[in-house]
């Protein structure tokens, strides 16, 4: 009799043995609180936004009760919206978003440190959802700096270990007083830390990095088959289909909220059974919908347009960045930064670097918004000195970027020096002059740049020299430009109509 009973149970378990998981994720959203618009051809369309995002998501729950919504960072930077300051907190209402998302999990993405150290910990105090991060290490005590190196989700029965890795390359990318205190891991050090005591503890093992896809791709070939996942950001890649390298699936969904990913998964045995992605476009939703989260975003898109949308300029042509040539974007901006300390500092040039440029900006109407999302970040005018044979120097380092592109070019208020680099540098036929506009760059003689506080704090990656009697002001790089824009390209007003 104990037999026959034995059978169906036996069949039962079986049955139940792979247990779906639905995995919602998104990356590099960088405070993309309105829908963007896009052309394909002669069509143009909206996407993204974070009521899109909650009416797609809450779609998408609805269908597969055992889900989870994971982040794999840069939630800040890039809008009005993420420079927000609520409370002393930078970034504060995009928290305020992903809590009322209810977000699972984020891994630190470089953006997370923009503001200060200061900040990014408060972003964590404000945020429902854990800061999870296995490579960060705090210098003065030892701890790690998150929440914790990774957390474990349950859902009906089945465990979900996340553990997040941040780029090892984060000093390089935020100002070097943000990061001072953080000694960073190497990827696969961290991993080995814990990944014994998280695989005993759970069904599936996802690593929720912010490394880019090249990284991922190549850490993967490192491990083995107790990480099942790779979630990631950083690139801006978008995978339709998962990517596999050494067994272990790699998702990523883009960028500023064009999609959102859906990944279908089958559990068993402690594995990957079954796969399939969906990357969910993420149309604007009904008209009539609406939420506390669309109340709050309205309310806080409000205040902004009131303070922010008011014309202050018309410029003649495309401003379009571009990180490793010169636009029009960029000169405008470094002769724009030189002139406009001309009277009170006398510098005899000015230096940028053109990954600072973030938002394309058409010919026509220009905003107070526009200027604030094309310089998000929170650099500070700074000053410095140094010989002509410095600025040499720079120059050669300058045009190994330009071919090499380890890192964004920097744009000089010197007349034609990107043009030495493209046609002469690296032919070394002769020892160019370098003109500075008022004169021929001699090598022994001083000079005064002006720049601001990410360049100077960066000198190795940007000047290949250390500044000298370098001085950081108060005053912000955006507040520079924008007297400048008002006063090269004024906008037509009632008593100068132009």
């Amino acid at each position: 009799m104990k037999k026959y009973y034995l059978i169906p149970c036996l069949l039962l378990s079986l049955a139940i043995s792979a247990l779906p998981l639905r995995i919602h994720y998104t990356n590099d959203t960088h405070g993309a609180s309105l829908p963007i618009e896009y052309r394909e051809g002669e069509q143009s369309f909206s996407l993204g936004g974070y009521s899109a995002l909650e009416y797609h998501l809450n779609q998408s729950r609805s269908q597969h009760p055992r889900s989870i919504y994971l982040d794999a960072g840069d939630q800040q930077t890039g809008t009005a919206f993420a420079a927000r300051n609520i409370n002393g907190v930078t970034g504060a209402a995009v928290i305020e978003v992903f809590n009322r998302l209810s977000l699972d999990v984020i891994s630190f993405g470089n953006h997370e440190f923009d503001s200060s150290n200061s900040n990014t910990q408060a972003l964590m105090q404000l945020s429902n959802y854990p800061f999870v991060n296995a490579n960060l290490i705090r210098k003065d005590n030892g701890d790690y700096f998150g929440d914790s190196p990774y957390t474990i989700l349950e859902r009906e029965g089945l465990r979900i270990g996340v553990l997040g890795l941040t780029l090892v390359e984060l000093p390089e990318k935020v100002k070097a007083e943000n990061t001072a205190n953080l000694q960073i891991l190497p990827y696969k050090e961290a991993i080995d830390r814990h990944i014994e005591k998280l695989d005993r503890q759970t069904d599936l093992i996802v690593l929720l990095t912010h490394l880019g896809l090249p990284a991922d791709s190549l850490l993967a070939t490192e491990l083995d088959n107790r990480i099942d996942l790779i979630i990631g950001g950083h690139s801006h890649d978008w995978l339709p289909e998962p990517l596999q390298v050494n067994g272990i699936y790699i998702c990523s969904a883009g960028s500023r909220l064009a999609f959102l990913g859906s990944l279908d998964l089958e559990v068993e045995n402690d594995r990957i059974a079954s796969l399939n992605n969906n990357l969910i476009r993420l149309t604007p939703p009904p008209e009539s919908y609406s939420s506390p989260l669309t109340d709050y975003v309205n309310t806080i898109e409000a205040e902004i347009r009131a303070e922010l949308d008011q014309v202050i300029a018309i410029i003649p042509q495309d401003w379009i960045p571009d990180k490793f040539q010169e636009t029009v974007l960029s000169r405008w901006m470094a002769e724009a930064l030189k002139q406009e300390y001309a009277e009170s500092q006398a510098p005899d040039i000015a230096i940028l670097n053109n990954g600072g440029f973030r938002k394309i900006i058409r010919a026509g109407e220009v905003t107070v918004r526009d200027m604030h999302e094309m310089l998000p970040f929170e650099n500070y005018v700074g000053f410095f000195t140094c010989t002509g044979a410095d600025l040499i120097t720079f120059l050669e380092l300058n045009g190994t970027h330009m071919m090499t592109r380890p890192y964004d070019i920097c744009q000089t208020s010197a007349p034609g020096w990107i043009d030495h680099i493209c046609k002469d540098w690296h032919l070394h036929m002769h020892e160019p002059e370098y003109n500075l506009g008022a004169e021929i760059l001699q090598a022994d003689k001083i000079y005064k740049v002006v720049s601001h506080d990410y360049v100077i704090g960066q000198w190795q990656k940007y000047l290949g020299f250390e500044p000298q009697n370098a001085s950081i002001t108060n005053e912000l790089i955006v507040d520079a430009m924008l007297r400048q824009i008002k006063h090269q390209y004024p906008a037509p007003t009632a008593e100068n109509p132009r």
